[in-house]
C-alpha cells in the first residue's frame, strides 16, 4: 500500500493491517511522518515531531511480537502531557527547553498498548490563554481552537489517526468542533492525569481526539482506568436537545449543526425529546472560573512571580484573579458545581444522551484568542462525558454539536456519535 494511502488510515484500519503483517510499523509511521512534514509549514501543529524517535520505536516494535490494541500505530501528544525525552512546554516560552524524564501515566498506558509517539502538539499558553501559531487545517487563517490547538489540527490535516488532548473548560471540544473531527472528553477521573500539567484537579480531563468513533474507543479502552466503553453499539432510548440559558450564544453555523444533528437521528428511528437546563446553569461560567483561576494560581502563581513579563497580558490577569479568591468562595464554588451536577443529571435519565450545541459559530479567524468556551464549560464543570461530534460545513467551515451522557453509560454516546461520521464532509 502507497505510504500516502497508509496516512489516510484510521487507527483501527492501520491496527489490522499491523496485525496482520500486511504492512509495518516503519510504513505506518514514516507515512504519517511524509504528511506531517508536507502540512506542517502552514498548520504548524507539532511542538516537536520526533521523527527519528518515532521510526526507532516503530523498528524496535516490527522486531517484536505483538504488543497491544495499538501497536505500530501513530499516535501525537498535547504538549501539556509529559513524554519522556521530548519537549513538553506547556505552551510558554517560560518552559521551552522543559524536557520530562519520565512519561505521564496515559503516556506509559499508551506505549504499553504499543503506540508510536509521534511527538507533541502545540498548546495555547498554559492551555487557557494566548493561542500558538497552529492553523485550521480547513482555512489557514481561522484559529483550530483551543487548547488542544494542535492535537486537533494534526489529526484533521491526516499527520495522525489520533492524538490526545487535554480537556478543563472546553479545550478538547472546540478545536474538534473547529476542525471537523471528534473529540472526547470522559468523565472526571476516568483517565488519569499524574504527570499532566495541572490547571485545576476539579475540572482537568484527559481525552483523545480521532476522525472515527472506533478510533476513540480503540485508544479510550487503553488508557482508561475502567477499560473504557466495550459495547459502543448499543444506542440510547431517548436523546434529550439541551434547551438553556445560553441560547442566545447561536449563531446561524450551530443553529444548522443541531438541525442537521435533529433530522440525522430522527432518521435513524431514535426518539427525541427537549431538556430544559436549571437556571442555575447561568452562574456556571462563574464557578469554574471561581475553582480554575484560584487554582491556577496555586499551580502556576510562582511563574508569574518569576517570569511575569513573559506571560500575556490575560495570563497574568488570571493569575492575580486567582490569587483574590477567598476559601469561603472557593469552597462556596465547588459546593455549586456539585449541586448543579444533581441538578442536571436529574433531567437525564438512564437510557438517555443530550445534544447539545458544541461552539458558538464556524472557527474564528486567527488572534491571541481560539475561541468562546461557554458552552463547553458546563460539560467540564460537571465532569460528564462529552463527545464533539462533526455535522458538515456551513460556509465551508466545520460544524459540530456535543452528545453528552451519564458517566456509567458513556456506550450510549459513543454509539449515537457513530452516525456522525456520515456528516464529517457535509455540506455548505
Amino acid at each position: 500500500m502507497a505510504s500516502e494511502a497508509l496516512s489516510n488510515l484510521s487507527a483501527t484500519e492501520m491496527a489490522v493491517l499491523l496485525r496482520t503483517r500486511k504492512c509495518s510499523a516503519v510504513e505506518v509511521t514514516r507515512s504519517c511522518i511524509e504528511r506531517a512534514r508536507e502540512r506542517e509549514p502552514v498548520v504548524k501543529a507539532f511542538v516537536q515531531l520526533d521523527a527519528e524517535g518515532a521510526l526507532r520505536q516503530a523498528e524496535a516494535l516490527d522486531r517484536g511480537d505483538n504488543t497491544g490494541p495499538l501497536h505500530g500505530v501513530p499516535i501525537a501528544i498535547k504538549d501539556t502531557i509529559d513524554v519522556a525525552g521530548l519537549r513538553c512546554t506547556f505552551g510558554t516560552e517560560i518552559h521551552a527547553d522543559r524536557v520530562p524524564a519520565r512519561d505521564a501515566e496515559v503516556v506509559r498506558r499508551l506505549r504499553s498498548a504499543g503506540a508510536v509517539i509521534l511527538g507533541t502538539t502545540v498548546s495555547t499558553e498554559y492551555a487557557i490563554a494566548k493561542a500558538g501559531p497552529t492553523t485550521n487545517p480547513c482555512d489557514a487563517s481561522r484559529t483550530p481552537g483551543g487548547s488542544s490547538s494542535g492535537s486537533a489540527a494534526a489529526v484533521a490535516s491526516g499527520m495522525a489517526p489520533i492524538a490526545l488532548g487535554t480537556q478543563t473548560v472546553g479545550s478538547i471540544v472546540r478545536p474538534a468542533a473547529y476542525c471537523g473531527i471528534f473529540g472526547y472528553k470522559p468523565p472526571k477521573d476516568a483517565v488519569p492525569t499524574a504527570g499532566v500539567m495541572p490547571l485545576s484537579p476539579f475540572l482537568d480531563h484527559v481525552g483523545p481526539m480521532a476522525r472515527c468513533i472506533d478510533d476513540v474507543a480503540l485508544v479510550y479502552r487503553s488508557v482508561s482506568d475502567s477499560g473504557g466503553d466495550t459495547q459502543p453499539t448499543t444506542l440510547p432510548k431517548t436523546v434529550l436537545f439541551v434547551q438553556g440559558p445560553f441560547d442566545d450564544r447561536l449563531e446561524p453555523a450551530s443553529q444548522v449543526a443541531l438541525s442537521r444533528a435533529r433530522t440525522l437521528l430522527q432518521a435513524k428511528g431514535l426518539r427525541i425529546l427537549t431538556a430544559t437546563l436549571p437556571a442555575a446553569a447561568r452562574e456556571a461560567k462563574h464557578c469554574w472560573e471561581t475553582i480554575l483561576f484560584r487554582d491556577l494560581a496555586k499551580h502556576h502563581g510562582a511563574d508569574r512571580d518569576r517570569s511575569g513579563q513573559r506571560m500575556s497580558d490575560r495570563f497574568r490577569k488570571i493569575i492575580d484573579d486567582g490569587r483574590r479568591v477567598a476559601d469561603p468562595a472557593y469552597e462556596a464554588a465547588v459546593a455549586f458545581a456539585r449541586s448543579l451536577r444533581e441538578q442536571i443529571l436529574e433531567l437525564l435519565p438512564p437510557g438517555s444522551i443530550f445534544v447539545a450545541p458544541a461552539v458558538d459559530s464556524v472557527a474564528p479567524v486567527l488572534s491571541e484568542h481560539t475561541g468562546a468556551s461557554d458552552l463547553q464549560g458546563l460539560w467540564s464543570l460537571t465532569g460528564l462525558p462529552t463527545l464533539a461530534v462533526p455535522c458538515g460545513k456551513a460556509d465551508g467551515l466545520p460544524i459540530g454539536v456535543q452528545l453528552v451522557g451519564l458517566p456509567t453509560e458513556e456506550h450510549f454516546v459513543h454509539a449515537t456519535g457513530r452516525f456522525f461520521e456520515g456528516l464529517q464532509k457535509g455540506s455548505g
